[in-house]
């Protein structure tokens, strides 16, 4: 092999590098460039974005809305309640099948299946409780909260530690206002 065939194969290695970085790059700069909450033209929340946030659902709700929203929602969980409890034992008894001495891949097999139904069930019924909440709400209302509820950055905080729909509650110098 001669010294200009080797040079080649390095040059074309660094067009191979150059484009598989300037995907990366073009994917980063989407996503920094995308706004927070910003929803795809076909509905959906973009993904990157939290899990659903119920405090900043209910804070991004109309005022008078709150109250008997934040009432559905407890009971909605409150209902929810003996799901979570068999999918904890579920996932237990996956870590007792994971720590045991011999592997049982069967056992392994239809224990992820039924964590997977479980959790299947857990989002229809979740999403059955806030339908019913937003329902009755206007589309720009309805809107707000939902974008709210999905907004990356983590239990609905945003910089500077406030919740969506809440009061400044910093108190400066260990003084609390009356």
């Amino acid at each position: 092999m001669s010294w200009f065939e080797g040079r080649r194969f390095w040059i074309a290695l660094l067009v191979v590098s150059l484009g598989a970085n300037g995907v990366l790059a073009g994917i980063l700069a989407q996503r920094a460039l995308t706004p927070a909450g910003a929803v795809h033209e076909a509905g959906g929340h973009m993904p990157g974005g939290g899990g659903f946030n119920p405090r900043a659902f209910i804070a991004a709700l109309p005022e008078e809305r709150r109250e008997t929203a934040s009432a559905e929602l407890r009971e909605g969980l409150r209902e929810l309640r003996p799901l979570f409890g068999e999918m904890i034992a579920r996932r237990r008894e996956m870590n007792a099948l994971l720590r045991a001495e011999a592997f049982d891949e069967t056992a392994m097999l239809a224990l992820t299946a039924d964590i997977r139904a479980l959790r299947s069930q857990l989002d229809a019924a979740g999403e059955e409780v806030i339908l019913g909440i937003v329902s009755d709400l206007e589309p720009e209302a309805r809107r707000a909260a939902l974008e709210a509820a999905y907004a990356p950055g983590g239990r609905g905080m945003r910089r500077g530690g406030e919740r969506p729909g809440e009061e400044h509650r910093h108190h400066h110098g260990g003084e609390r206002p009356e």
